[in-house]
C-alpha cells in the first residue's frame, strides 16, 4: 500500500490520533464519536470513527483498484493498525491475558463467598464500604463473620491493585501504599496470577498436568510473605520500574503505526518532522525516551535507524513473561522481576546498554534476527527464550486433548456455554501463539510487513486472522461480531449473544463489590437502539440469574461524614 507524495502538513491528525492521553482504570477508551479509534479493554471492542470506517471500507472492497490509494485512506489504515495491535497487546501477550481475564476472575473467583454474603446478611452495597464501616465499629473481632465479605473485597481490590501498578508504578504506588487493603507487590502478583490460573486450568486442565499448580503457589506466597522475603510483606521495598504497561502499550502501537505510514510514503519522514507536529510527545512517547535514557542512545534521525526495530522488540519482550504461564514460576523468589512488565523492559534495556553491538543489529526484520537478538538479551537478563514459550504452548495443540477441543471450538467458533468468556479468549492467545511461533517477526515488526517490506511471505492471512472479534459499524455505535470466513454466521452470532449477556454480570458485580452508590445499569455502548429500561431489566434478570437477589433489593451504605 502507498501514499502519493505530500508534505508532512498534509497529514490530519484526526485520522492518526486513536485517542487522547487519557487512560484510566478499568481501561475503557475514549467513545468512538469523540476519538477516531479505540480499544475499550474491559469492554473488547475495537472502535473507528464514522469517517475512518468510510475509508476504511473502501480499502477492503477494493475501491481504488491498482491505482495509488489516498493518502487519507493510508493514514485511516494506521489508526487500524494502531487499535488491531492493541488488541493483540491484549489477547495475544502473556500480560494482556492477564489483564484481559482478570476483569473475569472477580466475578468467577469470589462467586461462592459473594453468595454467602447475601445469605448470611443479605444485598448490600459497596461491600468494601460495608466490611470497612464494620470493623472500624466492632474491631478485629469482626474479622472471622466477615470472612467471605473480606475474600471478595480483598480479591477485587488486588486486581484494581493490579491494573492500577501494572498501567503507571511510580503513579500508582504513591496511593496503593496508603491502601489499609493494599499488602505487598508480590502478593498482588500472586493474587492475580492465581486468579489467572484458576481460570485458565478450569478449561484446559483441570488436573494440573501443564500448568503451574495453585496449592505450590499459594504455599510458596505464604512461604516468602512469613520469611519477610523483599516484595512479599506490608511496606517493603520494590525496585519501582521507569515505565508501565501503559506507556508500553502506547509507545509499541504508536511506533508500528508510524513505521508503518513511513514505508507507505515515497517520501518518508523524520523524526523531527513527526516530534514537531506532536506525534511523538506524551505518553507514544515516553517508553521510548526510555529506552533511549537507559540504553545510553541518541534520538536516530529516522524511523528506519535499527534502534527502532529494537525498541519494538524490547517492547514484545516486556510485555510476554513466560513465567506463571506458560511455564513454571521455579524460583518464587524472582516472581515480581519474571513477570512485571516494566521491569522487564528495564532490564532489556540495560542488557542492550551493555552489549551496544545490539543498537546496530536488526536491519532485515527476519525470523533469524528476532531469534538471536532475543536471545542474547534474555540469556543476559536470566530470561526465557520467547520461542522457547511459544514453543510449549504449540506442545499443548499437539499432546493434551482438553486443548484439541478448545481449538476446535476457536475454529469453528462454537463454544461450549460454561465459562465462555475464558475460553473465547485463552482460544484466541493459544492461536496467536501458534503463528507467533511461525511469524514472530510479522507480530513485532507489523507495521513494515503491512507497508510491503517482504514479499517473500505473504502475511495477510495471518493479518486476517487475528483481527478484533468485535467492533463498532460506520453508523452505528453498538457492538457487533465480526463476519469470519469458514465459520458459519449461526455459530458466529450465538457466541456473540453469550459473550455480552454475561457483560452485565462482571460489571455489576464489580459494582457490588468496589463503587459507592446504587448500580449504574447503563449499558448505553453494547447497542445503538438503547432502550434503559429494557437494558436495565435484561441486567437484573442476568444478575438475578446467578445471584438470586433483584439490584433494588440492595441497602446502599451511604459513606459517613
Amino acid at each position: 500500500m502507498t501514499g502519493n507524495s505530500l508534505k508532512f502538513s498534509d497529514l490530519k491528525p484526526e485520522l492518526l490520533d486513536p485517542q487522547g492521553d487519557q487512560f484510566e482504570v478499568p481501561l475503557t477508551f475514549a467513545a468512538t464519536l469523540a476519538a477516531h479509534g479505540s480499544y475499550e479493554t474491559t469492554r473488547f471492542v475495537l472502535r473507528l470513527s464514522p469517517r475512518n470506517h468510510e475509508l476504511m471500507d473502501k480499502i477492503e472492497a477494493n475501491a481504488y483498484g491498482d491505482g495509488p490509494v489516498p493518502w487519507e485512506a493510508v493514514q485511516a489504515y494506521s489508526t487500524y493498525i494502531y487499535e488491531t495491535v492493541h488488541w493483540w497487546q491484549h489477547v495475544g501477550s502473556t500480560f494482556g491475558l492477564l489483564l484481559s481475564l482478570s476483569y473475569f476472575s472477580q466475578c468467577h473467583s469470589t462467586m461462592g463467598e459473594l453468595r454467602e454474603v447475601l445469605e448470611t446478611f443479605g444485598p448490600i452495597k459497596s461491600l468494601k464500604r460495608w466490611t470497612d464501616d464494620v470493623l472500624l465499629e466492632e474491631g478485629w473481632a469482626a474479622q472471622e463473620k466477615l470472612a467471605a465479605a473480606n475474600f471478595a473485597v480483598n480479591n477485587a481490590l488486588d486486581v484494581f491493585y493490579y491494573k492500577s501498578y501494572a498501567l503507571r508504578p511510580r503513579q500508582a504506588i504513591k496511593w496503593m501504599i496508603e491502601q489499609n487493603h493494599f499488602e505487598d507487590i508480590g502478593y498482588m502478583y500472586s493474587i492475580v496470577y492465581g486468579q489467572l490460573i484458576g481460570l485458565v486450568s478450569d478449561v484446559i486442565d483441570p488436573d494440573f498436568q501443564f500448568i503451574q499448580s495453585m496449592e505450590r503457589l499459594n504455599n510458596e506466597t505464604l512461604r516468602l510473605h512469613t520469611e519477610g522475603f523483599e516484595g512479599f510483606v506490608k511496606g517493603s521495598n520494590v525496585h519501582l520500574p521507569y515505565v508501565g504497561l501503559h506507556a508500553i502499550y502506547e509507545g509499541q502501537a504508536r511506533f508500528i503505526q508510524l513505521d508503518f505510514l513511513n514505508r507507505a510514503r515515497s517520501e518518508p519522514l523524520s523524526f523531527e518532522e513527526w516530534r514537531a507536529e506532536g506525534y511523538l510527545s506524551g505518553i507514544y512517547v515516553e517508553a521510548f525516551e526510555s529506552f533511549l535514557k537507559l540504553t545510553e542512545t541518541e534520538w536516530p534521525s529516522s524511523l528506519f535507524d535499527p534502534i527502532v526495530p529494537l525498541f519494538l522488540l524490547v517492547c514484545d519482550l516486556a510485555i510476554n513473561p513466560t513465567r506463571g504461564l506458560p511455564f513454571e514460576v521455579g524460583h518464587f523468589e524472582n516472581l515480581i522481576h519474571q513477570v512485571d512488565v516494566g521491569i522487564r523492559f528495564a532490564e532489556f534495556c540495560f542488557a542492550i546498554k551493555d552489549a551496544p553491538h545490539l543498537k546496530a543489529a536488526i536491519n532485515d526484520l527476519s525470523l533469524e534476527e528476532y531469534a538471536e537478538v532475543s536471545g542474547e538479551l534474555c540469556k543476559a537478563r536470566h530470561y526465557d527464550h520467547p520461542m522457547a514459550a511459544l514453543e510449549e504452548v504449540v506442545r499443548w495443540t499437539e499432546e493434551y486433548p482438553t486443548v484439541q477441543q478448545l481449538m476446535e471450538e476457536h475454529r469453528t467458533f462454537d463454544f461450549k456455554p460454561e465459562n465462555m468468556n475464558v475460553r473465547v479468549f485463552l482460544s484466541h492467545y493459544i492461536a496467536m501463539c501458534v503463528d507467533k511461533y511461525e511469524y514472530p517477526h510479522f507480530f513485532c515488526w507489523p507495521g513494515a510487513f503491512m507497508a510491503g517490506h517482504s514479499i517473500d511471505v505473504d502475511f495477510r492471512e495471518v493479518w486476517l486472522r487475528h483481527l478484533s472479534l468485535f467492533s463498532d459499524k460506520a453508523d452505528k455505535d453498538g457492538v457487533y461480531p465480526r463476519k469470519w470466513p469458514h465459520r458459519s454466521e449461526k455459530s458466529v452470532k450465538v457466541t456473540f449473544d453469550r459473550f455480552y449477556g454475561t457483560m452485565a454480570l462482571y460489571e455489576l458485580t464489580e459494582q457490588w463489590i468496589l463503587h459507592d452508590g446504587p448500580f449504574n445499569c447503563d449499558f448505553s455502548w453494547m447497542s445503538d437502539n438503547y432502550n434503559h429500561e429494557i437494558f436495565a431489566n435484561w441486567a437484573n434478570e442476568t444478575f438475578k440469574k446467578v445471584y438470586g437477589v433483584n439490584l433494588s433489593d440492595f441497602t446502599i451504605v451511604s459513606s459517613k461524614p
